[in-house]
């Protein structure tokens, strides 16, 4: 099987191949080949070697893509061909933005009445001691905040909603 993947916004290409008689996969991932051996699952972990080493990886599955924790980074991975269909959606009705993992806000970077442009940082999210921005899908001014530093917050609940520049597409 071979997938376009992104890993944090690198793309990567990926040959997953079927595993050899003893459970090894060799997987080649942008032209390096990795031999990997699992050892063990339970929900959210997966144990492996990786080329001789022993790794543990944590994984969150999102709406956007899995989550994937190892030595102490995380790191969101994505299938690449379904990136711009999530895209859309992630900005949900309207221009709302939502996070895409549960976590708790940290700062608010706008208010209402504030005109935005596309990709500006809205909102500072803290999840599993990693800090992420979310930011603006388009061009627009802000209408609604419906959330509060501190607060707990989950993929779906709007946190800003934009409306998008008059007269254009909103991607100025």
């Amino acid at each position: 099987m071979d997938l376009k993947l992104k890993i944090d916004d690198r793309l990567h290409t990926v040959s997953v191949p079927p595993p050899e008689a003893d459970g090894t996969r060799r997987i080649v991932v942008d032209g390096r080949v990795l031999a990997v051996v699992p050892c063990g699952a339970r929900p959210g972990a997966f144990a492996a070697m990786i080329d001789d080493r022993p790794v543990v990886l944590h994984t969150a599955r999102a709406p956007e893509g899995t989550w994937v924790g190892y030595a102490g980074r995380v790191r969101l991975v994505r299938d690449a061909e379904r990136e711009a269909g999530r895209s859309a959606r992630r900005a949900g009705p309207g221009g709302a933005v939502t996070p895409s993992f549960p976590s708790v806000v940290v700062a608010l970077l706008v208010a209402v009445g504030d005109v935005v442009r596309k990709g500006q940082p809205l909102v500072v999210i803290s999840a599993m001691k990693m800090e992420s921005q979310l930011v603006a899908p388009h061009a627009g001014t802000v209408r609604t905040i419906r959330t509060t530093v501190g607060a707990s917050v989950k993929p779906g609940d709007e946190l800003v909603g934009i409306e998008p520049t008059a007269g254009g597409t909103g991607d100025e």
